[in-house]
């Protein structure tokens, strides 16, 4: 799948378009979309095994300021005079849909809502700094409750979306109250928070110590920022931020991610990372990012983030378009396995969930050299069944065997 081109060539039709796509945007071909449906249909299978609804949210949205990504979002003008947005973000559009039709769960009742979604989001981001601006989210939601059990089911469904396409997960799980708290007591100005915590992020240690030193920041809370950079690995990474952050709020933030640990079996696959700190003023909890080995972005990234658009919700979103390139080889679906000018014939077939192919020829000849091409590997005429393949085994014979018993209605 080709990048969209910087500047289009002149390609005007019949129509007089454009044929390009515009910046960020592009086509994508049969080889490619089949396989990101493929990677969908895995993931939906997944989710709906654990009780997530599919919900659908409008593509149009009433702009605010106040959303979440307003100063990304593609604004149009209504025939009213209002401003409209192109959707950015699944989950404001979720929150919406709660305080829409489960009131009380807006209002606080404590009632757990799952659902899932899909779909397409846009970002006005300018093409020179962001190759896509259209791009696919997946993802779930759990609303309505707010606990560590809650929050380890989210974080396991993130390392099984991995895993059920193929990759090996590895899911790193923070608490950015553990750096707020440690804020709060090293006394750093709101105006400040949000660059140190990118550094705390990056662990980037000269970026944390040159802002803390900016700021004139000293004392003991001060220098425990300065180690939390270190301090990602296994569950003994809590014993040591206990340590380095001996308060009794810290304390408070450590257990709450150590209870969360403790939901699991197996945390083999978790590594702790007491640095995340991204979006402090937005994730109030338990946050994770889920990678893979050989691929150096994050696949997915969510976590809690109670408050902030409903009183308890939590969740997570997958790029699929990032997914389906971290896989090494697109699964792809077998081509249809006949080619047919008998078209009852091939109605009996297709009804017992054989893909058969309708030849645009008329005649066996024609329609042979058509299934060839198109990879098909029976010919099916005025009711007769034909290998394709010239060089026909055992196993190609008792494929025709089987179809031929499907198109004759025996067992």
């Amino acid at each position: 799948m080709g990048d969209a081109a910087p500047a289009a060539r002149s390609c005007r039709g019949a129509t007089g378009v454009n044929g390009a796509p515009p910046d960020g945007t592009r086509f994508v071909l049969p080889d490619v979309a089949q396989a990101r449906a493929r990677v969908l249909d895995t993931l939906n299978e997944l989710y709906a095994g654990w009780g997530y609804a599919p919900v659908e949210v409008p593509v149009l949205e009433r702009y605010h300021p106040s959303h979440p990504r307003s100063e990304q979002s593609f604004k149009l003008s209504d025939r009213d005079s209002g401003v409209l947005a192109l959707r950015s973000d699944f989950t404001p559009a979720l929150a919406n849909l709660v305080r829409s039709h489960y009131a009380a769960v807006a209002g606080g009742e404590r009632r757990a809502l799952r659902f899932r979604y899909s779909g397409t989001v846009w970002h006005a981001i300018h093409p020179e700094l962001a190759r896509t601006r259209e791009f696919t989210q997946v993802g779930i939601e759990l609303i309505g409750v707010s606990n560590a059990r809650a929050d380890a089911e989210l974080i396991h469904l993130a390392r099984e979306s991995v895993r059920s396409v193929g990759l090996t997960p590895r899911v790193e799980v923070g608490n950015p109250g553990f750096v707020r708290t440690l804020f709060e007591l090293a006394g750093v100005p709101d105006a400040y928070r949000d660059d140190l915590g990118h550094a705390l992020d990056r662990k980037d240690r000269s970026d944390v110590r040159a802002l803390l030193s900016a700021l004139d920041l000293r004392g003991p809370a001060a220098a425990a920022l300065l180690e939390v950079p270190d301090l990602y690995g296994d569950a003994g990474v809590l014993d040591e931020a206990r340590r380095v952050a001996p308060w009794a709020a810290a304390r408070a933030e450590i257990d709450r991610l150590e209870g969360v640990l403790g939901e699991f079996e197996d945390d083999s696959e978790l590594l702790l990372d007491l640095g995340m700190a991204r979006r402090l003023s937005y994730y109030t909890g338990v946050t994770f990012r889920a990678y893979t080995f050989d691929f150096g972005q994050p696949l997915l990234g969510g976590g809690r983030y109670d408050g902030a658009l409903l009183p308890s919700a939590a969740g997570f979103t997958i790029g699929l378009e990032r997914l389906t390139s971290a896989l090494p080889v697109l699964p792809q679906p077998a081509p249809p396995r006949v080619i047919a000018v008998d078209d009852a014939g091939a109605r009996r077939l297709r009804a017992a969930g054989v893909a058969v192919l309708r030849s645009t020829a008329a005649d066996a000849a024609g329609a042979a050299e058509e299934g060839r091409v198109q990879g098909a590997r029976v010919l099916l005429v005025d009711g007769r069944l034909e290998t394709l393949d010239p060089d026909a085994g055992r196993a190609e014979l008792t494929e025709l065997a089987e179809l031929e018993a499907i198109l004759r209605g025996r067992p």
